[in-house]
């Protein structure tokens, strides 16, 4: 038995909020084998409308797009989490309790943005439990006969209190990007003992060379490279007689089934911490339209919250140095 894991960030980019890295882990006979094949017809990108019990994997963006984005997102974490917490549903899994387990960070910094703190809202209201429970049911009917399971699911969520933390040490998103994936890397390892063990990623921006970096954080025994090229990079490390592929990708997201949950969950989390930012925003000041946090529309909020923030809390759990 091998692993495949998948890994994937939500929020990189926004002046505030979370940034979250999200990632699956799936037991499999083969490293060669093709998830996507498997899943079918249960789980694919884009299914036909009049397939309604398929589940949609794929990048979150195209899964999160439209006026139904948010339930179709929140349909496939719930299935995806049902697998590996049988019987709990969707209708209890706490936002609260996925955010806080392995790999979580310092609790101190969900602790003190107070649009956080304990998060006891479900993290997919909008789906039933029974609805969870038949579609995990179809994951399992084509995953079990392949030999397959997903063993672990979840994220690694960073507030913006913490994202300034690690700029501060790193003076680089980049490196900060690749220190926090490496949290949940070094979980993968652990959670997977022995075995051997795949991790697919997208590639960190036109990053090509990531050997010396996967060295120095992981401290394998020897670092094998198998390629660096604008397609992407591969190597594997050794761990005495265990070996760990790495394979840095363009558009992983949509070729890697792994990376594609991975993604969903990174970017339902995020959704869902916004979700409380803006409500909690919305208390104090009213008059302020919502953000998701990005590009001109983040620089708005900003503006228009100017002399307003430190009122409430420390601006720096607020607005992103970096």
């Amino acid at each position: 038995m091998v692993f495949i894991a998948g890994i994937d960030e939500a929020g990189y980019g926004p002046f505030v909020g979370p940034f979250v890295v999200g990632f699956s882990c799936f037991r499999v006979p083969d490293w060669e084998l093709d998830l996507w094949k498997v899943l079918q017809p249960a789980a694919r990108p884009k299914p036909a409308r009049s397939d309604r019990n398929a589940i949609w994997l794929d990048d979150s963006k195209k899964v999160h797009s439209g006026k139904y984005g948010r339930d179709r997102l929140e349909r496939s974490v719930a299935a995806f989490l049902e697998l590996i917490q049988p019987g709990l549903g969707a209708s209890e899994q706490g936002l609260d309790q996925f955010v806080r387990t392995a790999p979580s960070g310092p609790a101190r910094w969900i602790d003190l943005a107070p649009w956080l703190g304990r998060m006891q809202e479900v993290l997919c209201p909008s789906v039933h439990g029974d609805r969870s429970r038949l579609d995990a049911a179809a994951l399992r009917r084509v995953l079990e006969p392949a030999g397959c399971a997903l063993d672990d699911f979840g994220c690694r969520m960073v507030p913006a209190g913490e994202w300034n933390d690690w700029i501060e040490t790193t003076d680089s998103k980049a490196e900060t990007l690749f220190e926090v994936t490496m949290d949940v890397v070094r979980h993968l390892l652990a959670r997977t003992g022995h075995a051997p063990l795949r991790i697919e990623l997208d590639q960190h921006g036109a990053r090509r060379q990531y050997g010396p970096r996967l060295a120095r954080a992981l401290e394998p025994d020897r670092v094998e490279r198998h390629g660096e090229n604008r397609g992407g990079s591969a190597y594997t490390l050794h761990f005495g007689e265990r070996a760990v592929q790495f394979r840095f990708s363009q558009k992983a997201d949509e070729t890697h089934a792994p990376v594609s949950l991975a993604s969903l969950a990174a970017k339902l989390v995020r959704e869902r911490a916004m979700d409380r930012y803006n409500a909690w925003w919305a208390e104090r000041m009213p008059t302020v339209s919502p953000t998701k946090g990005y590009g001109v529309d983040g620089k708005r909020w900003l503006a228009e919250m100017h002399g307003e923030v430190e009122k409430h809390t420390d601006p720096a759990l607020v607005r992103r140095i970096r």
